[in-house]
């Protein structure tokens, strides 16, 4: 059996981007998470620092990460919102406990 893959990915927005690039994320999660393989995909705004933006995403296998992130989502998404963003970090994690 193939194991699940876990993903959190850190967005850190451009000033003064934080509400508009939070209302194009929320169209990325309704979209994502009708794609196959999809188990979670959710985002979270930090409480300490508004301007950090967390997803956490778990997929059936790393195949449908992958397919996720050459997919049409994924693609519309960075047409409309890439240039709001700043920084990002994308951690794949596996369970070990």
């Amino acid at each position: 059996m193939t194991e699940s893959l876990t993903i959190i990915a850190r967005i850190a927005p451009a000033p003064g981007q934080e509400d508009a690039l939070e209302a194009k994320m929320k169209e990325l999660v309704q979209e994502t998470r009708g794609e196959a393989g999809c188990i979670r995909y959710d985002i979270y705004r930090t409480v300490e620092n508004p301007c950090i933006f967390v997803f956490y995403e778990n997929w059936e296998t790393k195949a449908h990460w992958d397919s996720h992130m050459t997919g049409e989502a994924l693609w519309g998404f960075n047409q409309k919102a890439g240039a709001m963003i700043e920084d990002a970090e994308i951690l794949q994690m596996a369970k070990i406990a």
